[in-house]
């Protein structure tokens, strides 16, 4: 089957999966034998279980090949039987086809973990899933499925191998434990960001779990990706008795779920350990009239380590990736490189991890070593603890093919040029491991002193990527600082160059910054105030030292500006997750609901505070609980912090706008006597002043605080503040001002206010308003922000009672 015209119609078509072969195989082969050899001693049995999962609406059905690979089949003396099992299985599948049925082979992992986890070497592991693969290919499938993998490095060489040995569609999957995470720490965006680069046709999540908790990482792979996603849930968690293992989800609660996946964009489904052809019959008839939910991908360069992920483009959050592992000019780190004990180099990595680094730069070129043994060395020690996505800085093509191999992630290879025999070399290796390229505006005539001419080499590098079969999202693009010292102008061309290539060929930039100061003196106040212009052209990563504290807060200054810190939360390096709180009188699991709803509000989560609330009020935790417990406790504490600068206003807002999103869904569950208004306070801006922001930011945070707040909007009369306020019966009104000139007409509203000798209280506040002349015009009090006008506002009603 051409890839085409698979993707062409899994992209149009909801696709049913069968279900579990070895749950229907149990009682046909005895206690310990090779469920896979069955194809050669039962073969009218495997085919009459294909037969039944077509007849119940299967589209695909898998070969009872999950194990039968040389090294799985070896545990029972059966490594010789390689292809006879493999083509044997392959054709009683194609047995059982309709017309239109796709016959996949299944692959499944060796039980072996790839160095540096476990002893099977990488090239081992690839050898066993070519033969396997090469020998279903023989026995006629048209796709194969790889799934149920835990060690992303073994599901990496397994993909490489059947990618490169045949021309047939690829699925694969990977089985996430609670904690949503695979058991060696991958999680569902790391996995599908490099198995997408490997050349997947589709990614997935099987086995593990029940369907609940697949849905989850459902939503994660679609959204991270715009290849297909299939699901293979088990059928709930198998309990053991007397007659074997029973699974607590039925058919029909399957199907249920199967449209869930659907809806969160699943083009393809079935189900895994548990399930029967009753499974896939409900599942086919509940998903008869669907079609696939059209999806948009993210943009921009994926990047990974075997645990976590990075994504570098326009809008995301700015890219720095960390210089300092670099021999040259810096003996103490050669040596420990050199005497291989690299515990200089793991401490440079962890504090450049540490001070902001999303990327880890590897410049291991030196005299007096083999590049290639110890970068593999190198690697191995940090793949297994690294989080950062590693960037081969070499010129050793040796050297970097050993880097991507042993990475379980998805490296940057630092870097490409322009010329030939450069792209020659590197574009195979690219490709053969899902590798991002930096491009260099560089070819054999060396650097360009304009920005155009750059652009044009930059273009005949990424035409040539495309022959070789590299997709742009993989490409990032240096247009190469140069020495200002020396070359002044030519700062201003590289600024140019950038702004053309985000422009014209839409696709991410990096620099490295501190070339730009080179021979003069002052360089860290040069390289920040480079770096900030060029990430107002367009810049989207930069190879730099995260230990630079000016160029790391140039960073996060710049990134507020160009809107990479979303509502300037980096900026502000304010993080309270994980923050505890004991909450009296409820349960651990209780206590555990109202701690997640608080941090929400903290951290200001708008994402997840809605399903944390519905969780809380399905658990039955009381409205008044939730609200006195968590959501009025965390708006206290973000008024605390704010007033000691340990918050700041995005900040505060946003924990205010996750405060009302709760209130608001809680509300409808408070019973009469809960909901208890604190007073009623209406607030305007005054005649002759447009200006709103202020009273906004008041009018949240006093409705958070429990008052029945009227907003009379700006520009307002006095006699139509006065009226207002009489009418809604207000305890209090508060006036805001931002210009001296129009200030002066909030003496006019206290005058009126108190010829008709309201009894509401009056306060002010504003830019140019103090508490001096909220005294002179005789006002009850002067509140300098939101916060301080709660309190103000607090204190005045206390008085009042």
């Amino acid at each position: 089957m051409q890839r085409e015209k698979f993707r062409d119609r899994v992209l149009h078509n909801i696709l049913i999966l069968d279900g579990s072969m070895g749950t229907m195989l149990h009682a046909h082969i005895p206690a310990g034998a090779c469920p896979d050899y069955t194809c050669i001693t039962r073969p009218e049995v495997v085919a009459r279980v294909h037969k039944e999962y077509v007849e119940a609406g299967a589209d695909i059905i898998l070969t009872n090949t999950f194990g039968a690979t040389r090294l799985k089949l070896n545990e029972y003396g059966l490594g010789g039987k390689v292809n006879e099992i493999n083509i044997q299985a392959a054709g009683l599948a194609r047995q059982a086809c309709r017309d239109n049925t796709i016959v996949a082979g299944s692959i499944g992992p060796t039980g072996q973990l790839v160095e540096p986890l476990g002893q099977a070497g990488f090239n081992e592991i690839y050898a066993v899933y070519k033969e396997q693969a090469l020998a279903l290919v023989q026995g006629g499938v048209d796709i194969f499925v790889l799934e149920t993998f835990s060690d992303l490095k073994e599901a990496k060489a397994a993909l490489m191998a059947v990618r490169e040995n045949t021309d047939l569609p690829v699925m694969i999957a990977m089985t996430f434990m609670e904690d949503k995470k695979t058991f060696t720490g991958t999680d569902p965006v790391t996995a599908v960001t490099v198995l997408s680069s490997l050349g997947a046709d589709a990614v997935g999540v099987n086995c593990s779990t029940g369907p609940k908790p697949m849905l989850e990482i459902v939503k994660q792979l679609t959204a991270a990706t715009g290849l297909p996603v299939f699901v293979e849930p088990n059928a709930g968690i198998p309990k053991l008795n007397g007659s074997g293992a029973t699974y607590n989800i039925t058919p029909g609660e399957m199907a249920e779920y199967a449209e869930l996946y659907v809806t969160h964009g699943a083009n393809i489904v079935g189900a895994c350990c548990g399930s029967t052809p009753e499974y896939t019959r409900l599942i086919s008839q509940r998903l008869a009239d669907k079609k696939p939910v059209k999806r948009t991908p993210p943009g921009g360069l994926g990047l990974s380590s075997r645990f976590s992920s990075v994504l570098i483009g326009p809008d995301l959050p700015f890219g720095v990736i960390g210089e300092r592992i670099n021999t040259t000019n810096r003996k103490s780190l050669a040596a420990d490189i050199k005497d291989r004990q690299y515990i200089l180099l793991k401490k440079d990595v962890e504090s450049q991890v540490n001070a902001g680094a999303r990327v880890i730069d590897l410049n291991i070129s030196m005299p007096g070593i083999d590049e290639s043994v110890t970068m593999r060395e190198i690697v191995r020690n940090l793949d297994n603890t690294l989080k950062a996505p590693l960037c081969i800085d070499s010129k050793d093509i040796k050297a970097i093919e050993t880097a991507l191999r042993e990475s379980a992630g998805k490296a940057l290879i630092n870097s490409v040029t322009g010329e030939v025999e450069n792209m020659e070399e590197l574009f195979p290796l690219a490709a053969r491991y899902g590798a991002g390229l930096i491009c260099l505006a560089i070819d054999e005539r060396g650097i360009p002193d304009n920005a155009g001419d750059r652009v044009r080499i930059i273009e005949k590098i990424l035409k040539r990527a495309e022959e070789n079969g590299i997709n742009r999202d993989n490409l990032i693009i240096d247009c190469l600082a140069m020495t200002v010292s020396t070359q002044q102008s030519g700062a201003l061309e590289t600024l140019k160059a950038i702004r053309a290539v985000k422009e014209n060929l839409y696709l991410p930039t990096v620099l490295g910054v501190s070339n730009i100061s080179y021979g003069l003196p002052g360089r860290s106040l040069l390289n920040s105030t480079y770096l900030s212009m060029a990430m107002a052209a367009g810049l989207d990563a930069a190879i730099m030292n995260p230990g630079d504290a000016r160029m790391m807060d140039a960073v996060k200054a710049a990134s507020v500006f160009t809107l990479r810190d979303k509502d300037a939360r980096e900026y502000s390096q304010i993080s309270f997750e994980n923050e505890k709180m004991t909450f009296k009188g409820v349960t651990a699991e209780e206590n555990r609901e109202l701690n997640d709803i608080y941090n929400a509000v903290m951290t200001g989560n708008r994402e997840s505070i809605g399903s944390l609330v519905k969780k809380a009020l399905t658990n039955n935790l009381t409205a008044e609980q939730i609200n006195n417990d968590a959501l009025i406790a965390a708006i206290r504490e973000v008024g605390l912090r704010y007033e000691k600068k340990e918050l700041y206003l995005p900040q505060m807002m946003l924990s205010a706008e996750v405060f009302q999103a709760a209130f608001k869904q809680i509300q409808p569950h408070f019973k009469s006597s809960d909901v208890k208004s604190k007073g009623m306070v209406v607030l305007c801006t005054v005649r002759g002043d447009l200006h709103s922001i202020g009273k906004n930011i008041v009018r949240l945070l006093m409705s958070n605080a429990g008052y029945d707040v009227v907003d009379l909007g700006t520009d307002v009369p006095a006699e139509t503040i006065y009226q207002k306020a009489e009418e809604l019966k207000a305890d209090v009104v508060g006036l805001s001002a931002l210009m001296t000139t129009t200030m002066l007409e909030m003496e006019n509203v206290v005058k009126l206010f108190r010829e008709k000798k309201s009894a509401a209280k009056i306060i002010i506040g504003g830019a140019a308003v103090t508490n001096e002349f909220a005294n002179d015009i005789g006002a009850d009090g002067y509140a300098a922000d939101g916060v301080g006008a709660v309190k103000l506002v607090d204190r005045l009603m206390g008085e009042r009672e």
